[in-house]
């Protein structure tokens, strides 16, 4: 009874793993990685087979595969390069097993032919490329029957292979400065269209060089391209625009202002992937995409679906991994809200073209009875009355949102006091006496003898500071010239400041024939009142505390070094949470 007791508890314990590690379990896997999704790609035909691919930060990249329709997802490619982000993932158009991954770090492309679930490098691709180049996105298309990829680069324009990679042709021929980096890539009316750094440019079929798209309005950055039928859409870093077969553009009525990383359409209606969340509509009327009832406004880098199923669509998200709509984009839902894909459903749904039910009003019966009242039947048609509330009054959603515009920001460093060298005036020496009487020789005779009995008592420095005159103490100019040395020292022993003690040494008495070459009064201990007045002319030169300067400037260079480093910072974690505008 009592070792029942003491069990109990642990059955307790027991009891709660079994509830709380399930659904820790199920919590975990809502999304495989933190990382933002860049790409995606759905096999044709097949809508609950889907690839994603994710910037390299936090954690390193890969691609990921579900086949669930976004429910449990799988690494397809465990143990790739550090520097690898996957930024663009496309199918073969005509084979569901072979698909093709770009790198947007060092420019390799990898090619899988089992449907994503395994990769490898095409070689001898990177070695197309520029040192710095890599490829930013991949476009499949059919040509003349056979299955085609484009790759369009960062630095090297386009490159075009339908060999599945073993050869490639480049394709950059007047692609110049900021064109040659290519964004997006589509095709339409029987051209090529590449969305570049430096506006829109097309290749017309069977041209041999890129041209500006006539009447494109911008030099903007287009991001995404999409060829809907008759019309082609781009996608800028603020605008969308719109353009039928003549070949004008416009902007897209009432479209939010905001950068188009990506569209995709359902046949009736478009999505946008946009920096500002998933917008749903046409023509112009547009609303943000919901998530859990709300509209859903953070920013999108991916979508994609199939044209056999174009009401399953994918979007890519920052942080909330990959979203799934079942109805054409007006609703979203994440992986901990999904049920696997019922892929007969998706695929009966191909076409949402609104189908025209004939009324039965024709089949006439053969009886003679006079009841012919079924043929006011046709009044039916009346109903189409009901259509007017179709007339969705466009909701003003274009509020004049501030077009980010990236405003340099300078740093105001505190200017340095430079140092302006004082022009010095050369040294006016004193006039030096005519001639030397004989009185004067007699004097500078010994000189010699007194300069040593002076050096003996300068050295005895405490002695000397006490019998220090009250003037004040001359400063020779160092830059004095035609003073002599030894004379010069004994101008200044008279004064014993701690310089002169340091500058006569013992050496400068020795040239004693000097005295006779400059016969300077300066050898009478009267001429050094003399000497006063010729070293206020002079600037003397300021001494320079270094210490005192740098512990003054240090603090200035310090701050403005650390606001650098944190706008570099800033920019870093900035480029990483939008990582496909700087790939």
């Amino acid at each position: 009874m009592h070792d029942t007791l003491r069990l109990r508890p642990w059955w307790g314990m027991l009891f709660l793993v079994a509830i709380l590690i399930p659904g820790w379990v199920y919590a975990q896997n809502v999304a495989p990685t933190a990382n933002p999704v860049l790409s995606l790609a759905v096999a044709p035909g097949a809508p609950n087979q889907v690839l994603a691919g994710v910037l390299n930060s936090p954690q390193p990249a890969a691609i990921y595969r579900s086949i669930d329709g976004g429910v449990a997802w799988n690494n397809a490619t465990p143990g790739l390069a550090p520097n690898i982000s996957i930024t663009s993932l496309a199918f073969d158009p005509r084979n569901a097993r072979t698909a093709y991954a770009a790198d947007g770090g060092g420019g390799l492309i990898f090619r899988s032919q089992d449907g994503g679930a395994t990769w490898s490098e095409i070689p001898g691709f990177r070695a197309l490329l520029s040192a710095n180049s890599a490829v930013g996105v991949l476009y499949t298309t059919v040509e003349n029957n056979r299955s085609v990829l484009y790759a369009g680069t960062r630095f090297d324009g386009v490159f075009r292979t339908e060999d599945g990679g073993a050869t490639w042709q480049q394709l950059d021929s007047g692609l110049v400065g900021a064109a040659r980096r290519i964004r997006s890539l589509a095709a339409f009316g029987g051209a090529l269209y590449a969305g570049t750094h430096d506006g829109l440019y097309r290749l017309p079929q069977g041209a041999a060089a890129w041209e500006p798209a006539p009447g494109f309005p911008v030099n903007d950055i287009v991001f995404s391209l999409l060829a809907d039928g008759d019309a082609l859409y781009a996608g800028t870093g603020a605008l969308l625009y719109v353009s039928g077969s003549d070949g004008a553009w416009t902007r897209v009525p009432n479209a939010p202002t905001t950068v188009y990383y990506a569209m995709v359409s359902t046949g009736r209606l478009l999505v946008l992937a946009t920096e500002n969340g998933l917008w749903t509509g046409s023509g112009d009327s547009w609303a943000l995409a919901t998530v859990g009832g709300a509209g859903y406004s953070a920013p999108v880098y991916a979508l994609a679906n199939t044209s056999r199923a174009p009401r399953t669509i994918y979007a890519g998200t920052v942080d909330a991994w990959v979203l799934r709509s079942d109805d054409e984009g007006l609703t979203f839902a994440g992986p901990g809200a999904l049920a696997p894909l019922d892929v007969a459903a998706a695929l009966a749904t191909a076409t949402p073209t609104p189908t025209l039910t004939p009324t039965p009003t024709n089949t006439a019966t053969p009886t003679n009875t006079p009841t012919e009242t079924a043929t006011p039947t046709p009044s039916a048609t009346a109903t189409a009355s009901a259509t007017p509330t179709t007339t969705r009054t466009p909701t003003p959603t274009l509020t004049p949102t501030a077009t980010r515009t990236t405003t340099p920001i300078s740093i105001g460093l505190e200017p340095t006091a430079t140092a302006t060298e004082t022009p010095t005036s050369p040294a006016t020496a004193t006039p030096p006496v005519a001639d030397a009487t004989p009185a004067s020789r007699q004097q500078i005779r010994g000189v010699g003898e007194r300069a040593a009995d002076v050096l003996g008592r300068a050295t005895r420095t405490e002695e000397a500071t006490t019998e220090a005159p009250a003037t004040t103490p001359l400063e020779t100019p160092s830059g004095a010239e035609g003073v002599v040395a030894g004379v010069d020292a004994s101008i200044m022993l008279p004064t014993p400041t701690p310089p002169t003690i340091s500058t006569a040494g013992a050496p400068v008495a020795t040239p004693m024939p000097a005295f006779t070459a400059t016969p300077t009064a300066t050898a009478t201990p009267t001429v050094t009142a003399t000497f006063t007045p010729t070293a206020t002319p002079t600037p003397t030169p300021i001494p320079i505390d270094v210490l005192a300067e740098v512990n003054a400037r240090l603090p200035v260079v310090l701050l403005g070094a650390m606001s650098i480093l944190g706008l570099v910072v800033l920019a870093a974690g900035v480029s990483i949470l939008r990582g496909p505008r700087d790939i």
